[in-house]
């Protein structure tokens, strides 16, 4: 059959090191942990309430609303466990 072995007798063993390079995403951002988007609100939806659809890099379509009677503050932050979300 087959033979795997991951411990060769008489070898340095050692660490595995990845460098990764991000290349920039024309809507999305990281910190840390987290993707930022920024999107823009009128006032009127700033005020009376809100909700688009956020295509995720995976494809998923997301559903962003504000809840009822909740005003709007610029830089306000929405989080999410997996995306934060900026109004300007």
């Amino acid at each position: 059959m087959f033979e795997f072995c991951f411990f060769q007798p008489d070898t340095v063993t050692g660490d595995i090191v990845f460098v990764l390079q991000l290349k920039d995403h024309p809507k999305f951002k990281r910190k840390y942990d987290d993707l930022y988007v920024e999107h823009t609100i009128s006032l009127t939806e700033a005020l009376c309430g809100f909700q688009f659809v956020l295509t995720h890099l995976d494809g998923r379509q997301l559903l962003i609303k504000s809840n009822p009677g909740e005003v709007i503050k610029p830089g306000k932050i929405y989080g999410f466990s997996f995306l934060r979300v900026i109004f300007l």
